[in-house]
């Protein structure tokens, strides 16, 4: 059966005063109630001009009610071009739910038309109801990318494995073959291509499975300069689809850390691919790579951008979403934690031309703190 909104009236007809005295009165109460409600809601006549909006309405589109009544619903809503389900809504007198959600103010919203009935069945409007969905959807989203992560884990890890064998054959054989040749030989160039290759491909599934594995609680030497470049070769054919280069600068000799190299790679792995999505297409990505002088034992990482205008980035996104302030973001939670665990202080800094750069402090004994 279609749900419908009836509008009863009273048998004895009231006469001008009593009409004006009840109108008011109920508008006042109704008005009351509907503002109480948490979701968004609007009553519109059949042709979809706004006749009410509830307080959380007013607020969704940072609009008053006076300018709300004023329009109508494609106006709003829609946009002018556009086709108001609301017409299907009173043709068939049953309720709709958007299939889309409606992103407005920062929020998503699931939206819900109801039609309205007289005492004779006949349609004089409908409501519009806006639920915000914002946390559920939040949540949701979270959860499946936990979840692509981990399928993706055991996938990559189960097709290293079957990739090893024939891998270790190209090898084993391209090195048979190389033996028994000189540098002058021909075919010597060639194999020696297939052979680099394969260590590179064997080299890149190492890498890639890094990021796959759970913390060990391990601390070595690490080369940070050599970290990165590797993290750079892991993420690049993200920054190409994206439209994005670049590259690591290192001012210090020795930039050397103690840690787990695992998780500092899945770490920078997810920054450098934040900050190529937020640089943009044709954008610059620069992770530059220096000793801080007034913090002894502190080994400083600044990310640094530029747009393809040339105009330096603000990574001060970034920098609220690594403080927990906002969660937009892939992994960057995962990021947080792992930063904290090796003791890395975060915070931003002005580098002129080059925006607002986000700069990692890390201890250069792990979890000591700086």
């Amino acid at each position: 059966m279609p749900t419908r909104v009836k509008i009863v009236r009273p048998n004895r007809a009231p006469s001008r005063s009593e009409q004006g005295i009840v109108g008011t009165a109920l508008e006042r109460v109704w008005g009351s109630v509907l503002d109480a409600i948490p979701d968004g809601i609007s009553v519109h006549s059949p042709s979809g001009a706004i006749t009410f909006a509830n307080r959380r309405l007013c607020d969704i589109y940072d609009k008053p009610l006076s300018e709300l009544k004023s329009l109508n619903c494609n106006q709003i809503f829609h946009g002018d071009a556009s086709v108001c389900p609301h017409e299907q809504v009173l043709a068939t007198g049953h309720s709709m739910e958007l299939v889309d959600r409606v992103h407005v103010s920062g929020g998503n919203f699931s939206v819900t038309l109801e039609p309205l009935y007289d005492e004779s069945n006949e349609p004089c409007g409908f409501i519009r109801v806006m639920s915000d969905v914002t946390g559920g959807g939040r949540r949701e989203d979270q959860l499946l990318e936990t979840e692509r992560f981990a399928t993706l884990g055991q996938l990559l890890t189960g097709v290293a494995h079957d990739v090893g064998t024939p891998l270790n054959v190209i090898s084993g054989y391209a090195e048979f073959l190389l033996m028994r040749r000189k540098p002058e030989d021909q075919g010597y160039k060639e194999i020696s291509a297939i052979l680099d290759q394969t260590h590179r491909i064997a080299a890149i599934f190492s890498r890639a499975l890094d990021l796959a594995r759970p913390a060990q609680g391990r601390s070595d030497a690490i080369d940070i300069q050599a970290l990165l470049a590797d993290t750079l070769d892991l993420v690049r054919h993200h920054l190409r689809k994206a439209g994005v280069t670049a590259g690591v600068t290192c001012r210090n000799n020795k930039p050397l850390i103690y840690g787990e190299g695992s998780q500092l790679r899945q770490a920078f792995f997810n920054l450098l691919l934040n900050a190529g999505q937020q640089i943009g297409a044709g954008g610059r990505l620069q992770v530059v790579v220096d000793g801080t002088g007034d913090k002894p034992g502190v080994l400083g990482l600044a990310l640094l951008g530029n747009a393809a205008s040339g105009v330096g980035h603000d990574f001060s996104t970034l920098f609220a979403a690594l403080g927990g302030i906002d969660t937009t973001g892939m992994g960057l939670c995962l990021t947080r934690k792992i930063l904290a665990d090796a003791g890395a202080k975060i915070s931003v800094t002005d580098a002129g031309e080059q925006g607002v750069g986000l700069v990692i402090s890390l201890p250069v004994n792990a979890g000591s703190g700086a």
